[in-house]
């Protein structure tokens, strides 16, 4: 079963005419706003600075607060100032609209249940460099940061490079040959990054990981 789309072109209506600074993080397989199954949620990053009124909204727009999974309560650790993110359910009718929404760009450390932010050049870029989707009405990360993110999930949060993942990376793959990406991908992967733009440009994708963890010259 999908949420309506009308649901989701109202969420981010309401959020453009709050002025609240966002981006939707990803929407694999262009899932929003008309193919987003019943229990999954909507990804967005806020600016730090909006948090407090991006709450505030969320209460007026009857969205509930809810512990996040992979929170505090749940075990889960913060590192190097990333703040705990929000998470809100809205009940409608037979489904619940779900929305994550954290503060930095982040992924889940290789030590369990820790998330890091991303090197904070990533995250400072993200708000000169999104792109307003006219068609769609929301701003999402520009495709540079894009297949950075879907690269970093993949290896640290996901732990294996899954079709979906593979379909969206390999659309801006060529996109890891410029040097603005490839600088940012060393704040991230330092020396194991031409190694790692060599393999995902050849489609090596069951390599990456093994190949990752078993690096010695780091």
């Amino acid at each position: 079963m999908y949420i309506p789309k009308e649901q989701i072109n109202s969420f981010f209506q309401d959020i453009n005419s709050f002025g609240i600074s966002y981006v939707l993080i990803k929407n694999m397989d262009d899932e929003l706003p008309a193919h987003l199954e019943n229990g999954k949620d909507i990804d967005i990053l806020v600016k730090e600075e909006d948090k407090d009124l991006f709450a505030q909204k969320m209460l007026g727009l009857r969205y509930q607060s809810c512990i996040p999974p992979c929170g505090i309560s749940n075990g889960w650790s913060f590192a190097y100032g990333l703040t705990e993110y929000q998470f809100w359910k809205k009940p409608v009718e037979e489904y619940d609209i779900y929305i994550d929404a954290c503060f930095k760009l982040c992924c889940k450390s290789l030590t369990p249940k820790v998330w890091i932010p991303l090197d904070k050049k990533i995250n400072n870029d993200i708000w000169e460099q999104r792109v307003w989707n006219e068609k769609q009405k929301w701003y999402e990360l520009d495709e540079k940061t894009e297949v950075i993110y879907l690269v970093v999930r993949s290896i640290f949060d996901k732990h294996v490079f899954s079709n979906v993942y593979k379909k969206e990376i390999e659309k801006r793959k060529n996109l890891l040959k410029e040097c603005d990406v490839r600088e940012k991908l060393q704040l991230v992967f330092f020396h194991f990054t031409d190694t790692l733009i060599e393999m995902v440009l050849n489609g090596r994708y069951e390599e990456i990981i093994p190949k990752y963890l078993s690096f010695t010259e780091y």
